[in-house]
């Protein structure tokens, strides 16, 4: 349980907060490179950590992301003309590059240096792996780009999807944060089951009550769930929590799966989701089938979504535990049915939410500094980190192994003494 100031503190991202500070201060995901495929075509508007932003790719094919409102009388860019290696405000004609520079103001006149002292507020962006990521924080100081596992492969290795997520991002962040709900909330039934009558609620507590470790990383934490911990063999899996709003998880079925979930404002966020493999093309269609994405609607929304009830299926509840179709859209429902913002001083944690805990203890270190008018220094900015190791497992352990020697941190990720900020126990909350 948190107190109303710490979910205060957790959850508002926006300009001028400790925790938009913080995410600030990381290269972030922005939007898809398809949705700006054309040099000098349509800008698109950009929501992001409150900011109302515009992307458009210029005559060069160069990523720009300018502020929306035009710096004369805050007319919207977005509708502007792109041309000329630059958008240009219909209002008055006024003209910014990428960089944010005014390249043209036809309310001057020829010569005037007054253009040369007005500039668009413009963001660094870089565009690997299908996204054009963003950096919003001081311009003195960018951070190393991370080059995680999946950026740099064939472009047959890997798919990216991007959905809008409408609830806080901590919420997302929370949910896939404790996999202990996977068994439950995504338990289904085969035909033979139901005929057999097995119930939904027939749950088997050796894989509903697992056993959970929590790690820490140089990029932020490793945390675990020890299913069966009664037998003599046990599945273990390990995902990554990469600061500030990235998941790692584990290989599924050959494929490895990456996440961010980046606030859009307050009570939204954009999921971004990389599907992606090491070794062979990946199963994109089928998977995004499967998740319920492979039909989205205008802005990126599901179209099984809050104001359909998720279309759910009360017959279909005795197949499966939900009757939402769709996994991504299951995780979806979990999350937004908490409310735009969770009240999470009303819950009740218990044992198998101790990464929760370490997540808030962790967001909240950074928050208090930032608050207090510290710089302090962040997990995974290092340069020298082996990003391209991050990522989650799945294997088998025997009962008496530890899961730490089954599946070794590399040591290019293990913090040193002084990169672990000091957090409270993450035992039984």
């Amino acid at each position: 349980m948190l107190t109303r100031e710490e979910n205060e503190l957790l959850t508002r991202t926006g300009p001028g907060t400790p925790l938009g500070a913080l995410m600030r201060r990381y290269w972030l995901p922005a939007l898809l490179a398809e949705e700006i495929s054309a040099p000098d075509g349509r800008p698109v508007r950009v929501q992001l950590l409150g900011e109302r932003l515009v992307a458009f790719r210029d005559s060069t094919g160069q990523v720009g992301l300018l502020e929306e409102a035009c710096p004369h009388r805050g007319t919207s860019l977005a509708l502007g003309r792109n041309e000329d290696g630059a958008l240009r405000c219909l209002f008055h004609g006024w003209q910014f590059d990428r960089t944010g520079r005014c390249i043209d103001m036809p309310t001057e006149p020829l010569g005037s240096t007054f253009p040369l002292r007005v500039r668009a507020r413009a963001y660094p962006v870089r565009e690997a792996a299908g996204i054009v990521w963003a950096y919003l924080g001081p311009a003195e100081t960018p951070p190393h780009f991370p080059e995680y596992q999946w950026i740099g492969l064939p472009s047959d290795q890997y798919r990216v999807w991007k959905i809008l997520h409408e609830c806080n991002y901590l919420q997302a962040l929370e949910r896939d944060m404790n996999f202990a709900h996977v068994p439950i909330a995504h338990r289904r039934l085969s035909l033979q089951e139901i005929e057999a009558g097995v119930k939904l609620t027939d749950l088997d507590r050796q894989n509903t009550v697992p056993e959970v470790d929590v790690e820490p990383t140089a990029y932020g934490l490793r945390y675990v769930t020890i299913s069966r911990p009664a037998e003599a063999v046990n599945p273990v899996r390990t995902a990554s929590f990469v600061a500030p709003c990235f998941l790692f998880l584990g290989p599924i079925q050959e494929h490895c799966v990456a996440m961010a979930f980046v606030p859009r404002d307050d009570t939204s966020n954009w999921h971004f989701l990389v599907r992606y493999s090491l070794s062979g093309p990946v199963d994109a269609e089928r998977y995004a089938a499967t998740r319920g994405i492979d039909k989205l609607g205008p802005g990126f929304r599901k179209l099984r979504n809050l104001d359909n009830d998720f279309l759910q299926d009360r017959e279909a509840m005795r197949q499966t535990f939900n009757g939402i179709e769709g996994v991504i859209v299951e995780d979806h429902a979990l999350a937004e049915l908490q409310g735009p913002i969770a009240d999470r001083t009303r819950e009740t944690l218990c044992a198998t939410d101790a990464p929760i805990v370490a997540l808030r203890d962790l967001l909240l270190h950074y928050a208090h500094a930032f608050a207090a008018g510290q710089e302090p220094v962040l997990l995974g900015q290092d340069p020298s980190l082996a990003f391209a190791e991050i990522g989650g497992t799945a294997l088998t352990k025997p009962a008496q192994a530890n899961w730490r020697e089954a599946a070794p941190l590399h040591s290019g990720l293990a913090p040193r003494p002084d990169d672990w900020p000091q957090r409270s126990s993450t035992d039984r909350p």
